[in-house]
């Protein structure tokens, strides 16, 4: 064997190794988010009285919850990338599509339950406060989706698409004041703390961008 194939052999044998090291430190975060959705999942079956209405939880609570994971993938997946080799970016459209079919779901169980189209209205009849939360969300985060999907058509796209960061905080408010799941006091600080971190994740990118253009 020549100098090049040793070369070649020992920087793929190493980069192998070190990428086997660097997947470790994420096997904590995949055992988190296991307990959470085994937890939620156990909650949803629990406590839900109809199949309905256990669609209706699972759909808004894990659409919740995806559309989380999909904003912290944004603001990280270079880092992630690196560390694992994993495509990341491919993985936030997934995560994005998923948290939409799941947001969409939600309301659609009252139709079926008998609620009528109003439901989609952006506000409320009975409660403009509900009405300011979770139905403008609904566009909001369909409305971010859209001008991404059509990113190349439009320069500044990502100034709309961070539309879905405020939409993420309505739902919070939302989750909050309806939400059967969120009435416990371990899934409201849940909410709580994924509103913060997508708070301080849109200041940081907002930070970073300003920094960029100086």
């Amino acid at each position: 064997m020549d100098k090049a194939e040793k070369h070649t052999g020992y920087s793929k044998g190493k980069d192998s190794s070190g990428k086997g090291t660097s997947n470790k430190y994420f096997y904590p975060i995949y055992g988190i988010l296991l307990l959470i959705i085994v937890f939620i999942t156990y909650t949803i079956l629990r406590y839900a009285e109809e199949p309905i209405e256990a669609i209706r939880r699972f759909a808004g609570t894990f659409g919740y919850l995806t559309v989380f994971l999909a904003i912290v993938t944004s603001e990280y997946m270079a880092k992630m990338k690196k560390i694992s080799g994993l495509p990341f970016m491919k993985a936030h459209h997934n995560l994005a599509r998923i948290g939409l079919l799941l947001i969409l779901i939600h309301p659609l169980t009252f139709v079926l339950q008998g609620r009528g189209i109003g439901i989609f209205s952006p506000i409320s009849p009975t409660n403009v406060f509900i009405g300011l939360a979770g139905r403008p969300a609904f566009y909001l985060f369909f409305l971010a989706a859209g001008i991404a999907l059509y990113r190349k058509k439009y320069r500044d796209w990502r100034k709309i698409h961070y539309l879905s960061y405020l939409a993420f905080l309505l739902v919070t408010v939302h989750a909050l004041m309806l939400g059967d799941d969120f009435e416990l006091v371990i899934m409201r600080v849940l909410a709580i703390a994924m509103a913060i971190t997508v708070t301080v994740i849109f200041i940081h990118k907002r930070f970073s961008s300003g920094r960029k253009r100086r």
